[in-house]
């Protein structure tokens, strides 16, 4: 059967509504932030009011239109009820309370506020919530969202497309299930479905490849031991290295070194032995699998050791919180150290994947980060994928799981625009697109989005659809309102063993996003929300490309500034976490940022510079996550050394530029957010960071857990930033800032030249 015979008949009229009246994401109009966000002032109130209003209308005229001939249920004198007047000022009451106190809220759409990863959201995503929230849908089921159901199966097929996921040249309509299945086993199509965040997305990508891992183990138990799959006894698979051998044959150690792709195809290759369905396989081969049996049952019987998890030191407290709720307890995820960049560091990995295969240790996968949240760091993906192949010949297979919350809508930057040949089939039937020609040329505007991603960015971007799982926020940097988050399975068969079901909600037959995941319940306001915002700004060069590639702009002029803060008559320093450039490099971009006056030159005339552009971005951090410290000379003018003395320092200017009012001040004039380096993240990070601070006394030993090295952490997501209509914002903050520090410096000096040393 094909995907369209599989939708309900009384849905059949909503999908065709949905395929007529909104056609697939595709195309762009001309790059306007103006008319797309609301705008630090709230410039954009009127087009803003009209589309909210318009929301709310045409909620309220679907309620009045509904079989007008029902009864109201209020009658008509009931506003003139004293009950009703005084519970409808209550209310009144309350909600005016409840909105000031919302004033308190940090300002993530000022310029002012350059703290965590968060910023103005699209006028689009927010009307699209606002429209939607009222009806209520809930995604679990078709059943319960006929509408927003059809509206997150586009934005999943969109989001697989930007990150360079390949849909077939054709999906043709199947009249049954065994040509489905060859044409599957040729074509490796892709999926997305959105979740509550970026936690429960990595949580569920753990839980993914885990399930999956241990398929052809549980799968040789039930052949062995179910009538229904006797007629497979001699199934074969190929194991790691590339051997063909019969399942009955493979030994526990080969059954868990098995490729991806042919786990997942493993229940589809009996169920065409056997002639049943597939979804009947997976459900018996669940008997003899962790998922049923338990973790220590299920290696016990197979004589496995227990199994490892690899991800870099910086990655986000979800990777271990999602390794522990897989039952295997955090310890099982080995946090690998990081290099001097903050990025996994590769030698390390692969010696830890040598002793794995020397001493057949089952490794579930390896995780990679597109953009640390602490800082932005983007780590080898393209070495990661170099690095299973390499593995695989020693028989040693795992999954490749991508930490994309932060980073993934970046992958805009390098994906052409596309069109679509067939729009209206799409969201059943997703295909190939083709790439209309581009021709660029040297402003802002118009120039590649390439140019501003660092060689290695970009082909860190290019390696990723090689992953098989991807999770992406779009409440991050895709400008969305939380909570909206998504992830996506290179190989859509990689979901069917984690499916849970109910009969109200209906089986895999049923095409779905909400069956799959965890959550069970999840809004479908949700999905309006990110497929409005994409539908007016596109996930490729055109769209959220014109943004990002402005905020990589921003992030290294924002940098620069920073380290050409102070000069060498200054009591303090900048010094940034990522490695800086020799000083010649330094010099050569001053001189050509800026002009003969001293002014720096506007993004405009920068981006008429390609080869200037393309310099730019190989400095700072991979993406637009900037942390920095602050040094300072003593009494004497000597630079300080001391650990200890730097942490006090750092942790004061945090406090000046933190969410607190501070004595004085009338409004927050700069914030800032912070974080600290520890010992997790490995030696070669703490030493090389620990050097260029200029720190060599009261340094805590490595490994004793103590080690906490604070900076500043500034996240640069406003496209606005050097385009307002005085210049950059920078010309204000920076001065703000250094003239700030350098009365708090001052001040410590003079402190700890005053107090009497410790005996």
């Amino acid at each position: 059967m094909s995907s369209i015979d599989q939708v309900p008949k009384s849905l059949l009229p909503k999908l065709d509504d949905f395929r007529t009246k909104l056609p697939a994401l595709q195309g762009s109009v001309d790059y306007c932030p103006k008319a797309w966000f609301l705008g630090p002032k709230a410039e954009n109130t009127e087009l803003f009011m009209t589309l909210i209003t318009k929301a709310i209308n045409g909620h309220l005229q679907s309620r009045m239109n509904f079989h007008k001939e029902d009864s109201p249920i209020f009658e008509d004198s009931y506003k003139k009820d004293p009950v009703y007047i005084k519970a409808s000022k209550d209310m009144a009451h309350k909600v005016e309370q409840v909105i000031n106190f919302l004033k308190h809220s940090l300002p993530y759409s000022s310029f002012r506020y350059q703290g965590h990863m968060t910023s103005d959201v699209t006028i689009a995503s927010v009307v699209g919530t606002m429209a939607t929230v009222l009806y209520n849908p809930n995604n679990v089921t078709v059943q319960a969202s006929p509408v927003t159901t059809f509206i997150e199966m586009a934005v999943s097929n969109d989001l697989a497309r930007m990150v360079g996921w390949e849909f077939p040249e054709t999906m043709p309509k199947f009249s049954n299930r065994h040509d489905k299945k060859a044409f599957e086993d040729e074509n490796i199509i892709p999926c997305f479905h959105l979740t509550c965040g970026g936690t429960v997305s990595n949580i569920e990508g753990f839980w993914a490849s885990y399930w999956t891992k241990f398929i052809p183990l549980a799968l040789k138990a039930a052949i062995a031991k179910e009538a229904d799959l006797a007629a497979a006894k001699d199934v074969t698979v190929k194991i790691a290295n590339g051997t063909v051998k019969k399942l009955s044959e493979v030994t526990s150690w080969e059954g868990c070194n098995i490729k991806t792709d042919d786990n997942v195809k493993l229940p589809y290759d009996v169920a065409e032995l056997c002639n049943i369905d597939p979804q009947k396989v997976t459900f018996l081969l669940k008997k003899y699998h962790p998922s049923v049996i338990g973790n220590r049952k299920f290696f016990t019987d197979n004589n496995l050791k227990d199994p490892l998890m690899f991800a870099s030191g910086a990655a986000h407290y979800s990777i271990p919180k999602a390794a522990a709720l897989l039952g295997l307890g955090s310890g099982a995820l080995i946090s690998v150290q990081v290099d001097a960049h903050a990025r996994i560091d590769m030698v390390d990995l692969k010696k830890r994947l040598e002793d794995c295969a020397a001493n057949q240790i089952p490794v579930i996968h390896c995780v990679a980060v597109n953009g640390t949240t602490e800082e932005s760091a983007v780590d080898d993906f393209d070495g990661m994928v170099l690095l299973r192949n390499e593995m695989s010949k020693k028989g040693l297979s795992y999954n490749l799981v991508a930490d994309c919350a932060w980073g993934g809508y970046f992958s805009s930057i390098i994906k052409d625009d596309y069109e679509i040949e067939n729009p209206k089939n799409d969201i059943l039937y997703p295909t190939r697109t083709t790439q209309p020609p581009q021709s660029y040329s040297n402003d802002l505007n118009e120039a590649d989005s390439e140019l501003f991603a660092s060689k290695y960015f970009a082909k860190q971007l290019k390696a990723l659809k090689h992953f098989d799982t991807i999770t992406i926020d779009p409440h991050k940097a895709g400008y969305v309102h939380y909570e909206s988050a998504s992830i996506g399975y290179r190989n859509k068969r990689f979901r069917d063993i984690l499916v849970y079901t109910a009969t109200y909600i209906g089986g895999s037959s049923v095409p779905s996003v909400g069956i799959y995941g965890i959550q069970g319940s999840k809004a479908g306001s949700t999905a309006v929300s990110v497929y409005l915002s994409h539908s007016i700004m596109r996930t490729s060069k055109s769209g959220y490309g014109m943004v990002l590639k402005r905020c990589l702009l921003s992030t290294r002029l924002f940098y620069l500034r920073l380290l050409w803060l102070c000069s060498g008559s200054d009591q303090f320093k900048v010094v940034g976490v990522p490695i800086e450039p020799s000083q010649a490099t330094l010099d050569g971009l001053k001189s050509r940022l800026y002009d003969a006056s001293g002014v720096m030159k506007s993004v405009d005339t920068i981006c008429q510079d390609d080869q200037l552009v393309k310099d730019l971005a190989e400095v700072g951090p991979d993406q637009n996550i900037v942390c920095f410290g602050i040094n300072f000379k003593d009494a004497n003018g000597n630079w300080n050394n001391d650990y200890n003395k730097y942490v006090d320092l750092n942790n004061k200017v945090y406090e000046r530029f933190d969410f607190i009012k501070e004595v004085g001040m009338t409004e927050f004039d700069l914030i800032f957010s912070n974080t600290a380096f520890n010992d997790q993240y490995g030696q070669v990070f703490q030493k090389d960071l620990s050097k260029r601070f200029g720190l060599t006394t009261n340094i805590p030993a490595f490994g004793t857990n103590t080690y906490q090295l604070p900076v500043l952490r500034s996240t640069v997501m406003d496209v606005f930033t050097n385009e307002t209509t005085t210049g950059s914002f920078f010309d204000v903050s920076m001065p703000l800032f250094k003239s700030e520090v350098a009365k708090i410096v001052t001040t410590f000096v003079n402190s700890t030249k005053a107090a009497k040393p410790s005996h």
